[in-house]
């Protein structure tokens, strides 16, 4: 006879268990860091979102030096529990100083830590059936060589011509080489803004069909629109980020000082980050009305965006800078030099304005002296109002964008192991 214990086994096995997807996140961060940036929020947001039918695993590096290296740790974030394996030891100290060489460069010491732990990794991902999650164009090989599919993201495009203070500049032949291996191999290769997309497109044609846009989003239960500060004396402008000189930090304070000039009233400046301002000569002129606020958290960001008037945003190149969308989150308009993919998200008049990048640098840095001027008075005289600035960025939120990354992790998983999915419906 059949016991009773044997029948329950066997109903338990016969009823099918839902689906559980595995995506392995890849890329040379700590989530408990204090770095900043697109990339970094994007895979803070990544952790934080992530569907509850979703495993994360996170192979990354230990900025605190608080954890054994190949090692799985169970880690919670945010309120979410993801499994990190830290592959190397590199500090915020560390990532804050621009790297001579690739080998010295914290994306190729992450290639050598890759190359350390193979073993490991591959145990780990080939045994969970992870699709892989990329935002770096050089780690395409590991994936391709696990033979285990994987999403690539492309956040911006280095342009050589221009001052960086990464490597891109000097070894701009190692990220077109990635770019050419990762559109080949790829699922699904993703650009932040159109403008990429369509450059890709037409550079590899065979491939354009996987190659698409993914706007870059903003957290607004965290970001969302507040009252402007009593007053607008003293004015005050916010800029979050690092100083790259490709964001042109000069035009920048340059702007700074000569509204200080012209406005009659106090300016303030805030700035969000941990680069040092007093490389760039410019930043003398206003040193003594900037307050360095060092490192946010997001919350703490959202709070200082809050405290300001306008955010200001002079870059000569970005994907869709995510700083812009956070400051127009809480309800404060944007001031900057024109970039096409800005345009879907500044709305003249309503949410700031773009000016122009030509003439003279003093010619532009007259235009955005002008516009903040109109922005000030605008706010003065309640024609220009929070909600109507936080509206413009309604389409670039998690549940619209990021959901999309996670929907295709599934259908590649799905397409993977049918049998598993059609088990789970």
């Amino acid at each position: 006879m059949t016991s009773t214990l044997t029948l329950a086994l066997r109903a338990r096995n016969a009823t099918p268990r839902p689906r559980r997807y595995q995506i392995c996140l890849m890329h040379p961060f700590d989530p408990r860091s204090q770095k900043v940036g697109g990339l970094e929020t994007y895979l803070r947001d990544f952790i934080t979102f992530h569907p509850h039918d979703t495993d994360i695993l996170f192979i990354g590096i230990d900025a605190a030096g608080d954890l054994a290296l190949g090692e799985i740790h169970k880690l919670t974030f945010r309120g979410r529990t993801f499994d990190f394996l830290p592959i190397l030891q590199y500090t915020d100290e560390q990532a804050r100083e621009a790297a001579r060489t690739i080998r010295s460069s914290l994306t190729g010491q992450f290639f050598m830590a890759l190359l350390r732990h193979f073993g490991t990794i591959a145990k780990l991902t080939r045994g969970r059936g992870c699709s892989i999650d990329l935002r770096r164009v050089e780690f395409s090989w590991l994936p391709t060589v696990l033979r285990l599919p994987f999403v690539q993201m492309l956040h911006g495009e280095g342009a050589p011509k221009l001052k960086m203070d990464s490597l891109l500049r000097k070894y701009s032949f190692v990220h077109n080489t990635g770019e050419r291996f990762a559109v080949a191999m790829s699922e699904k290769f993703l650009c932040v803004n159109p403008h990429i997309t369509e450059r890709l497109q037409k550079t590899y044609p065979r491939n354009s069909d996987k190659i698409d846009t993914l706007w870059t989003w903003v957290n607004t239960d965290i970001f969302r629109p507040q009252s402007f500060p009593k007053g607008v004396s003293p004015f005050r402008i916010v800029f979050a980020g690092r100083l790259d000189e490709f964001k042109d930090p000069a035009l920048m304070f340059t702007t700074i000082a000569r509204l200080r000039e012209r406005a009659g009233s106090p300016i303030q400046f805030d700035y969000i980050g941990t680069s040092d301002p007093h490389r760039f000569k410019e930043f003398a002129a206003i040193e003594d009305i900037t307050v360095r606020h060092g490192f946010k958290d997001a919350a703490g960001m959202a709070a200082t965006l809050a405290s300001a008037h306008a955010g200001i945003l002079t870059s000569e190149f970005e994907g869709m800078p995510r700083c812009v969308l956070e400051t127009l989150g809480v309800g404060r308009p944007v001031v900057a030099t024109h970039l096409p993919q800005l345009e879907a998200v500044i709305d003249p008049g309503v949410s700031g304005f773009l000016v122009p990048r030509e003439g003279t640098r003093e010619e532009m840095a007259e235009a955005l002296v002008q516009r903040f001027l109109e922005v000030r008075e605008a706010i003065a005289t309640r024609r220009m109002d929070p909600l109507d600035v936080a509206e413009v960025i309604e389409p670039f939120t998690p549940a619209t964008q990021l959901a999309r990354v996670f929907r295709f992790h599934q259908e590649i998983q799905d397409a993977r192991h049918p049998a598993v999915a059609s088990a789970a419906l």
